[in-house]
């Protein structure tokens, strides 16, 4: 079985910011992406848990598969928009099977 070398960007947002990403991914013309709930978790201002206060808290998980130069312009774009909110950006090696699909 033959595998492909690309990068997998996930970007966690708060859910009132995904579709700004998502607009942001659109505009990069990203082949496809997933987003998905956060249950919880526990970060610099401690643990958190979704709807815990209320689901405008809710975190968001997208996650995009891209060649390196498309993921690192994406991650650029991320940087851009999300400077000023909480956000984790990040950037790492996969393998996929279809590489006609990334």
């Amino acid at each position: 079985m033959e595998t492909h070398h690309r990068k997998k960007l996930d970007i966690i947002v708060e859910a009132p910011l995904q579709r700004r990403v998502v607009a942001l991914l659109e505009e990069q013309e990203v082949r496809g992406y997933t987003v998905m709930p956060c249950l919880a978790g526990k970060g610099a201002d401690g643990t958190w848990q979704q709807g815990e206060i209320s689901d405008a808290f809710s975190m968001r998980l997208i996650v995009v598969i891209a060649r390196e130069e498309a993921a690192r312009r994406i991650m650029e774009a991320a940087h851009e928009l999300l400077r000023d909110y909480s956000a984790i950006i990040t950037l790492s090696d996969v393998e996929v099977i279809r590489a006609d699909h990334f």
